[in-house]
């Protein structure tokens, strides 16, 4: 994703001081606004100015057309602001877009909320605005200047009016605009213009009759001039000068100078947006071209270097417009055999999409969908399922009745990017076609994986494919449906907790995927083997087997999102947690709605936990809302119950009796409850195990730790036989800490000791410590009174817990600094009872009550409810 904030090295020999001095007052307005006409030199300005020294961070992005896109707009605006501000929240950013559509105000309003928290000045310049049309980026954009932090300010360069309404901020007076008459050059200007392109010195008379016939329009000045410099003094006796008229002057007085083969170079080259030597090599079946665009780039003959790629050059919109008209007019026949070359060429080079774009232009549909099969192959490979569905979505049904092979390739990635109805759609017209004898190339099989990867995807660990699956690996299917079935199996077994049989199909399928150039399912069997290890409570080996493929793949590409969620798995794992937020917030920036369900909710659950961690719960708390949103678009139990537990969770953290009722209202935990859904054990499955710990936190933060303790031993006694260890050691600890059965020290140490002899000191993961609240403190209590051995380098690892102020306030004993009737409230706020009962209960006033607790969170060194349980039951002594 191209997110540059240096700008255009400066090539024209014109400084303006009074323009540059005007700029810099741009820090004291909300918005400036450079509004001038295409060719006024807005651009070369802005970089001028933004080459100067400033206090303030400079935020730019030269918007293109394919900008006018919610997701992709605001995708480019929070990478490109986090180049220059690295821990900016990117939790406002929406990589699906729903949100944005939903509510293009409130996305702004968020977005200037982050902006708010940024260190410093920053101002975000947006050059070209006048491509974005877009609603909900004009909505979002206006909500965000009206909510405008003083530290942020916004530049907009553009053709015309932005848009949103601009009377408050004049009102106001944060505006500032500079306009076309601003812009124009002055006559000291012109002649400075004339010696950097090399003319002669112009007269006073031809100067104030250019000025006169230009108005100071940069463009007409730049032609103007340049003809004078080739062609002398003639050239200026018969231009007009005026924008309407600067294309035919081009046409009439240059375009007719040139030599008759630099002429039809002109031409042909004119039909691309970019060109290089090679390509006007092929397209034009000649040679040297690379060193004649040098040559010509020299002389300034309205011909523009693209910026960081050498050798790439561009011609003025307002030029290349009429060259490729002229050529149009002139022959015709010649546009289409350039473009048929063109296509010829990107697709030797591997630029599938400037193919399509080239054949699609020549009207031949033959030729279109030749080059559009080839590029779906190469697309599915390499994870492009977006523009699969963009180019593809360009044919008709009927077209795509006649072309199977295309059916199948949009069926696949509309699978993949959750479009399930319509691959559905897609899917029941292939069928018609197959029942019709009209898709001989596809057999039984092929058709057979289909369904059973969207109902996979589609229905997640409620699809039953371990029926039908097991028949696609016959050796007399086609290795790649066979291949591609042993992904699905590897996947569904991970879903079902059958963690070696995961493991075994997905090592095979990895080297199977790579040999066949399928390097994103590949990335996706890589993540499949991260959540296999970290299940597993293996952690290091995790990360081992994901690491040299995230190094070696570039962010680009839709595979480095699975290498880098299955790095976040490790990351997090090892407690290397800034790194593991860092990796996330950058991959927010780049997961979009062909991504990966796995990678998307990891991602986000991941980073709402880190960002809790750090006292952040709005953030925090924001993902989760965002992710619920986006697993709307499908059936997604499992990742619900992900997210109900973290909800759970950290609604257990905050200490707030409200927020943990309305988080257990929103998923409905007492219906669970009241349905006997774990009076009994059953088989180990996903959602029932994550609903109930999160059912356990909520019964844990009402004070019915009985109940709990119930609903956690009938989950401990379905994971115990179970490849999920540390799930069930999750469970496990959670029980330890608040079942009432192990009354004395030594029992309580005991049991501990055994749970660490099974599982292993190396199994106590960050998702341990994190997921049975107040278990860290406990640990290192325990170390350090030498009850329990813990290695030092785990110690280490976790010095947050072990560290000496830490284990300071673990030890504190309630029962030594509370008074009588501090121990008497404190007993009744262990029973979860309200205030109010407590005050009851005790015979003392509810203010008294209110003054008891406050002593004893100051005593207890808690700020809530919640934390004085936690503190509790931190301790191995009753209280």
């Amino acid at each position: 994703m191209d997110c540059r904030v240096t700008p255009l090295p400066v090539s024209l020999g014109v400084l303006r001081p009074g323009l540059l001095q005007l700029l810099s007052h741009s820090e004291r307005y909300a918005l400036t606004l450079l509004l001038a006409p295409a060719g006024s030199g807005k651009s070369t300005l802005l970089a001028q100015w933004l080459q100067r020294e400033s206090s303030t961070r400079h935020v730019l992005l030269n918007l293109q057309a394919r900008d006018n896109e919610p997701v992709r707009f605001f995708r480019r605006l929070l990478a490109a602001i986090r180049q220059q501000v690295s821990d900016f929240d990117p939790s406002w950013f929406d990589p699906i877009g729903a949100e944005f559509s939903r509510s293009p105000v409130v996305a702004g309003e968020l977005l200037a909320e982050a902006l708010e928290r940024v260190g410093g000045n920053l101002q975000l310049v947006f050059d070209d605005f006048h491509h974005l049309t877009d609603s909900v980026i004009v909505d979002a954009l206006a909500a965000l200047l009206d909510s405008l932090p003083d530290n942020v300010r916004l530049l907009i360069a553009s053709r015309k009016h932005p848009g949103f309404s601009l009377t408050r901020l004049k009102l106001q007076d944060r505006l500032l605009c500079i306009d076309q008459h601003d812009l124009r050059l002055s006559a000291e200007q012109v002649q400075q213009l004339n010696r950097h392109l090399g003319g002669p010195p112009l007269s006073d008379d031809y100067l104030r009759s250019l000025q006169g016939m230009t108005e100071g329009w940069v463009a007409g000045v730049k032609v103007a001039l340049l003809a004078f410099a080739r062609y002398g003094i003639t050239a200026l006796e018969c231009f007009s000068g005026t924008q309407p008229e600067i294309v035919d002057y081009f046409g009439e007085v240059v375009l007719k100078q040139l030599a008759p083969e630099l002429r039809e170079f002109f031409l042909g080259s004119a039909l691309f947006d970019q060109f290089d030597g090679a390509l006007c090599d092929h397209v034009l079946q000649r040679s040297g071209s690379a060193l004649l665009l040098e040559q010509l780039a020299e002389q300034h003959l309205f011909m523009l270097p693209v910026e960081q790629r050498p050798g790439t050059y561009r011609y003025h919109a307002l030029l290349q417009d009429f060259l490729g008209a002229r050529l149009r007019i002139e022959s015709p026949e010649t546009v289409l055999l350039l473009r048929r070359r063109a296509a010829e060429y990107y697709q030797r080079q591997g630029d599938v999409e400037a193919a399509l774009q080239q054949a699609q232009a020549t009207a031949d549909q033959a030729l279109f969908i030749s080059v559009l099969e080839r590029a779906g192959s190469a697309w599915v490979g390499s994870g492009r399922f977006e523009l699969i569905r963009k180019w593809y979505g360009l044919l008709s049904d009927e077209q795509l009745q006649e072309h199977p092979p295309l059916l199948v390739t949009l069926i696949g990635a509309l699978t993949l990017s959750r479009r399930f109805h319509q691959a559905e759609f897609y899917l029941q017209m292939l069928q018609q076609q197959v029942a019709q004898g009209r898709a001989p190339q596809l057999g039984t099989h092929a058709m057979q994986f289909m369904r059973l990867t969207l109902n996979l995807f589609q229905f997640d660990s409620e699809a039953d494919i371990q029926r039908d699956a097991p028949s696609l690996l016959d050796e007399r299917v086609c290795p790649e449906t066979r291949v591609r079935a042993l992904t699905a199996l590897a996947y569904h077994d991970l879903m079902g907790g059958r963690l070696s049989s995961s493991l075994r199909r997905a090592s095979e399928a990895k080297v199977l995927l790579e040999q066949g150039g399928n390097f994103f399912m590949a990335s996706y069997i890589d993540l499949v083997i991260a959540l296999c290890h970290r299940a597993a409570g293996r952690a290091s080996e995790a990360r081992q087997a994901v690491y040299a493929d995230y190094q070696r793949t570039e962010r680009h590409e839709p595979a480095w999102i699975n290498r880098a969620t299955a790095m976040v798995v490790a990351l997090y794992e090892q407690n290397q947690l800034a790194a593991a937020q860092q990796l996330c917030e950058d991959l927010l920036t780049e997961v979009s709605s062909s991504s990966a369900t796995e990678a998307i909710a990891t991602v986000h659950i991941i980073l709402s936990r880190l960002l809790n961690g750090r006292q952040l719960p709005g953030r925090a708390q924001r993902l989760l809302d965002q992710l619920l949103r986006i697993l709307e678009l499908g059936r997604f139990p499992r990742f619900v119950s992900q997210v109900a537990q973290e909800s759970l969770r950290q609604a257990l953290l905050a200490g707030k009796p409200a927020a943990l009722e309305s988080a257990a209202q929103r998923f409905g935990l007492t219906e669970r409850l009241q349905a006997g859904e774990w009076d009994t054990v059953r088989p180990y499955e996903e959602c029932w195990e994550r609903y109930g710990l999160a059912t356990a936190y909520w019964l844990i933060g009402r004070g019915n730790a009985g109940r709990a303790v119930r609903v956690l031993k009938v989950l401990a006694e379905s994971l115990r036989g179970s490849e999920m260890h540390v799930r069930s050691l999750v469970v496990e600890i959670n029980l330890w800490l608040h079942s009432p059965e192990l009354a004395s020290d030594s029992q309580r140490v005991r049991v501990l000791r055994q749970l660490v002899a099974r599982y292993g000191v190396h199994n106590l993961t960050r998702t341990i410590l994190d997921e049975a609240p107040g278990f860290g403190p406990i640990l290192a209590q325990l170390q350090q009174a030498g009850l329990l051995q813990i290695p030092s380098r785990y110690c280490e690892l976790y010095a947050e817990f072990f560290q000496a102020g830490a284990v300071a306030r673990q030890s504190i004993n309630p029962r030594s600094v509370l008074t009588d009737k501090e121990l008497e409230v404190f007993h009744g706020l262990l029973a979860g009872w309200s205030n109010g009962e407590i005050s009851q209960r005790a015979g003392i006033a509810l203010s008294t009550t209110k003054w008891h607790l406050k002593n004893i969170y100051s005593k207890l060194q808690v700020a809530s409810r919640t934390e004085a349980i936690l503190a509790a039951r931190e301790h191995i002594w009753p209280v």
